[in-house]
């Protein structure tokens, strides 16, 4: 189960809801908790901040994870939990 925008919704429901372009618009960062076993999926990376903080209690301003995932192969890892965009 993957947790979007804080709420929880299953891959089937994002495939039958949304085109493929519309799911990379839309989605664009993936966080998964190795500590927990959960992963979050995120549109900004405001979201992320605010998935952080409100999730995991940490503090990581949206304009950290805009300056650190440039490309598909940088990635932010903290705490044990892997931050990275999706494509």
């Amino acid at each position: 189960m993957l947790h979007i925008f804080k709420q929880k919704i299953s891959y089937n429901d994002i495939m039958d809801i949304m085109d493929i372009d519309t799911i990379k618009t839309n989605y664009k960062y993936i966080m998964i908790d190795s500590n927990k076993g959960t992963s979050h999926i995120a549109k900004t990376a405001r979201y992320v901040s605010d998935i952080m903080k409100d999730t995991y209690n940490i503090d990581m301003s949206h304009m950290y994870v805009r300056r650190h995932l440039l490309t598909i192969d940088d990635y932010i890892l903290i705490e044990g939990i892997l931050i990275k965009m999706i494509w």
